[in-house]
């Protein structure tokens, strides 16, 4: 397996949204387990009384010892349809975050319209690619199981509403901005088979354009975290090159088998 063997989206127990498994020691024992050298911590951060989990994750971090590089990062969402994210380099410094995800969790919509659907997705997708402060957009056209059973909506199964027009235009912005396009497989690639090709040929499209990629898990289950290797076999099968692969770009809170100082 050629692709670095990176995790850097996953989710710990303590902003509510993964499970009780998903203690810091029990997921870097875990990654370790499955071969990664390198995670990214990335709770969410969609609200402003967020803001003090992610203190409590990183003092937690600083009393561990890790087998593997830990990064200290953090997953945005929009605040509303064409709002911005709460974050700001006040709030990185303060925090000492090391990098950002973010992207769009919603389809912002009360009545079905596919077409309005991607083209809302399509524009928050460029709009994150815009901020200097987001690392990676997440998930491109993942869409929550649970808003299109509320609304009683047929799930998107597909890929095909996506144009490729749409998807070129989203390269080149992702390229221009260094903003890396995220292969995730709790969003995207732990699905049905035909979904999962079609998604693939979506992705070729970014690399084909020569955009960065960055790998993640999703992981807000302990077992999710195991996965990781479905996206290190999309990078094999596409041919994306090490150094178009993304980290962050600093050292390690944790690094591999070292105590952390605060």
């Amino acid at each position: 397996m050629s692709c670095p063997r990176f995790d850097f989206h996953m989710h710990p127990k303590h902003a509510g949204c993964a499970n009780a498994t998903m203690e810091l020691p029990a997921i870097v024992q875990q990654s370790h387990s499955v071969g990664v050298v390198a995670i990214g911590i990335t709770d969410h951060l969609n609200r402003p009384e967020q803001i003090p989990l992610h203190r409590q994750i990183r003092d937690e971090l600083l009393t561990m010892q890790s087998p593997v590089d830990v990064f200290f990062g953090v997953e945005l969402n929009f605040t509303g349809c064409d709002q911005g994210f709460v974050f700001s380099e006040e709030i990185k410094q303060e925090y000492q975050f090391q990098f950002a995800i973010g992207g769009i969790h919603s389809t912002y919509l009360n009545e079905f319209d596919l077409d309005k659907i991607i083209e809302i997705q399509h524009r928050h997708h460029l709009k994150t690619c815009e901020d200097s402060l987001v690392d990676v957009l997440v998930h491109p056209y993942w869409f929550s199981r649970k808003e299109f059973k509320d609304k009683n909506w047929p799930f998107i199964e597909s890929m095909k509403p996506v144009r490729e027009s749409l998807t070129r235009e989203l390269a080149q912005a992702a390229k221009e901005t260094g903003t890396a396009i995220e292969i995730n497989v709790g969003a995207n690639i732990r699905r049905q088979k035909d979904y999962v090709e079609e998604y693939v040929d979506y992705l070729s499209i970014f690399a084909q354009e020569g955009t960065m990629f960055t790998i993640g898990s999703d992981a807000h289950s302990i077992d999710h975290l195991l996965d990781i290797k479905l996206a290190w076999d999309v990078v094999d099968r596409l041919g994306i090159p090490e150094e178009r692969i993304w980290r962050p770009a600093t050292e390690p809170l944790l690094k591999a088998c070292e105590v952390a100082k605060s």
